[in-house]
């Protein structure tokens, strides 16, 4: 497991989870993690049911996921301790490997390079697979995006809270703000043909040829206004992996191309990402910790596109100035997620009405 089990990142104590009426107690020896079946008496002690339990160990929800919806309880210990353990449950349970920000290789590439549509797609494919994210400069042209924006000007003009087509964040002096609008390409025939654009198409499915937008389900398509100042609620979202709250075992790999309908900077809130951390299970950093990482803040220009992997840890921080970014994210989900989310339903959805029927078991699926 590399030897992220003797780094600062590894967890402290043992930790016992009661599943009903079962136990189990993790703790680490050396490298290795050790388990002991039919024993309660880690210093950190979570209730859990036994679907709870198999939705953690399948990959189809996490422990804050649960912890939010009111599905586990601490005996012993708090959130804090469970969350240490958890990049290495997940590699116990998944093979996914916690990310160990010191034994990142780029193979010699730049986590900064910015690339053109004239680059060969192997090239294109080598640095997305590396760094877990690419930006290709000057995508489309600027009447593009005018016209996107004018667009987009129409449908924020008709938004309104809680009308499932919007986000909305309360500002500073309390006001509401508009922050994202969502299905866009289902209400705008302009947006609609970006989505589809063989550009899009080319960046998004570098990874997997199977790739596909869903314009119907996930909130589709959706445009990120970026709200100036520090308003409350999701207009800036701290670090994660959209993966987060659950899912990865019928999301991920999802690609998101990020369509820049104005430039973005730091004073824009510009998105932010950490090179290399794709595929692996996300460390509960502390701040300091936080601040050591190889941090990547992408400035683009009208025009330009940047593609991420889902689960790379990335951040769309407060702007430092006067803000106003707006980028449309057309996301490409795998196959398998249609299996599991129906039209006009996101992830979240089937997790609050969490039923067997409405939500299979992920064990098996490709």
């Amino acid at each position: 497991m590399s030897d992220y089990a003797a780094s600062e990142f590894a967890p402290a104590g043992s930790i016992s989870f009661l599943i009903d009426d079962d136990a189990i107690t993790y703790s680490i020896s050396g490298r290795t993690i050790r388990i002991k079946e039919g024993e309660r008496s880690g210093d950190t002690v979570v209730r859990l049911s036994r679907q709870a339990w198999t939705d953690v160990v399948e990959q189809m929800r996490t422990f804050i996921n649960l912890l939010l919806s009111d599905q586990l309880t601490f005996t012993r210990g708090s959130y804090e301790q469970l969350a240490d353990w958890e990049p290495l449950l997940r590699y116990q349970h998944a093979g996914i490997p916690p990310y160990n920000p010191a034994e990142a290789h780029f193979a010699g590439r730049d986590p900064s390079a910015v690339f053109t549509l004239d680059a060969e797609d192997n090239e294109l494919t080598a640095q997305l697979r590396t760094m877990g994210y690419l930006h290709v400069k000057s995508v489309f042209e600027l009447d593009e995006m005018e016209m996107a924006n004018r667009e987009v000007d129409r449908l924020a003009a008709l938004a309104r809270p809680d009308d499932d087509k919007s986000w909305w964040a309360t500002s500073e002096d309390g006001t509401r703000t508009l922050c994202r609008l969502v299905y866009v390409t289902l209400r705008s025939r302009v947006l609609a043909r970006l989505e589809n654009d063989p550009r899009v198409q080319r960046l998004g499915t570098l990874l997997d040829p199977q790739l596909r937008a869903a314009p119907d389900r996930m909130e589709g398509s959706v445009v990120l206004i970026k709200v100036p100042g520090n308003p409350s609620g999701l207009s800036n979202i701290p670090w994660h992996q959209d993966c987060g709250m659950g899912g990865h075992a019928i999301m991920c790999p999802a690609v998101l191309v990020g369509i820049q309908l104005t430039g973005s900077d730091a004073s824009t809130g510009n998105l932010q990402v950490i090179p290399g951390s794709h595929g692996q299970a996300i460390p509960n950093f502390k701040n300091h910790q936080l601040a050591e990482l190889p941090v990547i803040g992408i400035d683009t220009a009208p025009g330009d596109v940047t593609v991420h992997i889902q689960d790379v840890m990335h951040a769309s921080p407060r702007p430092t100035g006067a803000g106003g970014r707006r980028t449309m994210y057309v996301t490409l989900y795998p196959p398998q997620l249609r299996e599991y989310v129906g039209p006009g339903q996101a992830y979240n959805d089937l997790l609050r009405n969490r039923t067997e029927d409405v939500v299979p078991t992920a064990r098996n699926k490709p």
